[in-house]
């Protein structure tokens, strides 16, 4: 079969949009036609697509979610999710997102049911395709494509409830629509029989040169992490143990692949994100040396204005007072001895995602200090400085020299074995297996290099694994989601907040003072919990009821 490592297949999709050929292909307008479906490569071709639209990264899959929570602030609003955390969201202002369109929306209404219409297109015309010698081919691209629609109704069950379940083709002849939403439930069903149908036709590794193509974990994971949110308190009220049940067995299934292992120490913890398909990697997607901005030039994108950074995504400063100090306990503004040297002493994983103030980076120390190279009030692009005195390092690779080269191959995963232990550590801890859950939160905290958790179970280990997942997984996409599935969504919507930093021993400028600032004022609705559809949606298909608080 045609090798399909997504830095390949965007590769070759990249070439289709701009010269509209792929081996004398057709425009892909024609995808339907006899001359694609009998040719293997050229199906290859189109579920190459879908890849690489059903598959989302960086911004649209972690860093457009932070901004809408406690975790970060968008400097350029890119995903507009100032008109979310400020209350201005309505059916009326959701613009369409195309893959590739830097300054857009994460709405994806629109974009995800494009993506599903190639994946039922995909569905209606394999079965022209000759099975003398393709079968293994069919057999593995018919799985591939059923984990990615999967994924696709997934993303919209996230953003919107329970959504209608289209597996028809509409063509251009079709002028009236009839589709209403399924319940929470029956869309749960939908995705968990698409993960079954994928399941047999695909490999618990993929082969090499096919690394990013999906594989069982992928399609146990994204159960995993399903089956985590079907048993959460929003969308299991009564608390049925049988969920839990199911989101653990679902986790462990993973784990007990032995495909996967934690990666690093707490001194090569960042090397997670840059060392690409790495043993703790279950799916990731690698953005290749093919210019796609906002997405391989995410090393310049998150990097201070003082090294010709963007700044784009800020953390903010109650995301950096989460992480705790290395014995443990918490960090406190209030404790004069950590107020006076706030970024010393703490969680080894501050260090790999955050990039602080003094903090050494491509060849210099950070300069977030008011008047340094880093600070708004720099000599150096200072529009595109951090309005917060904070940026992101988890993802960066601090060795690029992004001056020579903006854009650099650059990897976003979207599923890895940390996850699956700390949805495994939740679902124990439910079901009033504390030893057990303790002793997976207990393997992340190793690797990072922190002490070992105790817990006599209860809220009390929840807190401790809330925390746990808010550290580990920052930045990933997670924390808007566990926010609302565990429904106190209101308790990550507080005002954005930033750090002053003032040099105290000017010029020589090593030694500062610290003020909390706050940047950015946010308005909570309790509509948020979930998206809006657009208004034009609701007016093509009568049958769509709204999400609920958006009228």
């Amino acid at each position: 079969m045609k090798k399909v490592s997504i830095i390949i297949g965007l590769a070759v999709l990249t070439g289709m949009f701009s010269c509209k050929k792929v081996l004398d292909i057709e425009p892909t307008n024609s995808f339907s036609t006899n001359s694609v479906w009998s040719s293997p490569a050229l199906v290859q071709v189109f579920v190459n697509q879908i890849y690489a639209e059903a598959v989302l990264g960086f911004k649209d899959g972690g860093f457009g979610w932070g901004a809408q929570t406690d975790e970060l602030f968008s400097n350029f609003n890119w995903c507009n999710e100032n008109q979310y955390v400020q209350g201005q969201a309505t059916p009326d202002n959701q613009g369409s997102s195309f893959p590739l369109n830097y300054s857009s929306t994460i709405n994806f209404w629109s974009t995800l049911y494009s993506t599903i219409l190639k994946t039922n297109t995909f569905f209606t015309n394999i079965g022209q395709l000759d099975t003398l010698g393709n079968g293994a081919a069919i057999k593995s691209m018919t799985a591939q494509v059923h984990f990615l629609r999967a994924l696709c109704y997934f993303e919209l069950l996230k953003r919107f409830g329970g959504v209608p379940l289209i597996t028809k083709v509409y063509t251009a002849n079709d002028t009236k629509f009839n589709e209403p939403r399924a319940s929470w439930d029956d869309t749960e069903a939908f995705i968990l029989a698409d993960i079954a149908a994928a399941l047999p036709g695909l490999q618990a590794a993929a082969p090499s040169g096919q690394e990013g193509v999906a594989t069982t974990g992928a399609a146990l994971a994204l159960k995993s992490r399903l089956l985590l949110y079907a048993a959460s308190p929003r969308f299991n009220a009564a608390n049925d143990q049988g969920k839990w049940q199911a989101a653990a067995d679902a986790a462990l299934a993973v784990i007990n692949m032995s495909q996967y292992s934690l990666y690093g120490t707490s001194a090569t913890y960042g090397k997670i994100f840059t060392d690409f398909f790495n043993s703790e990697v279950i799916f990731a997607r690698v953005y290749g040396n093919v210019f796609l901005d906002r997405y391989n030039t995410v090393y310049r994108d998150l990097s201070p204005n003082g090294y010709n950074g963007y700044s784009a995504y800020n953390v903010l400063g109650q995301m950096v007072d989460a992480f705790q100090m290395k014995d443990g306990s918490a960090f406190s503004w209030n404790n004069p001895a950590q107020a006076a040297n706030p970024y010393a002493n703490r969680d080894p994983r501050l260090y790999s995602d955050v990039l602080t103030n003094g903090a050494s980076f491509q060849g210099r120390p950070a300069q977030f200090w008011l008047g340094g190279l880093d600070s708004k009030l720099s000599s150096l692009s200072p529009w595109n400085a951090s309005k917060t005195g904070y940026t992101i390092l988890k993802m960066v690779d601090s060795a690029y020299n992004f001056n020579v080269q903006p854009y650099s191959a650059a990897q976003w995963i979207v599923f890895r074995l940390s996850e699956m232990y700390l949805n495994y550590a939740e679902a124990e801890a439910q079901l009033g297996q504390t030893a057990t859950a303790l002793t997976y939160l207990n393997k992340i905290r190793d690797r990072a290099g922190m002490p070992d958790l105790a817990s006599g179970g209860g809220t009390d280990l929840m807190d401790k694994i809330r925390q746990e997942r808010r550290i580990e997984l920052c930045f990933e996409g997670h924390r808007f989601f566990d926010l609302r599935r565990w429904n106190i969504a209101d308790q990550g919507a507080g005002d954005a907040l930033g750090i002053i930093i003032t040099p105290t021993n000017p010029p020589q400028n090593t030694t500062f003072s610290y003020q909390v600032d706050t940047i950015q004022k946010r308005v909570w609705l309790p509509s948020f919990y979930n998206y809006p559809i657009p208004r034009s949606e609701t007016q093509a298909d009568p049958s769509l009821t709204q999400s609920p608080g958006y009228n």
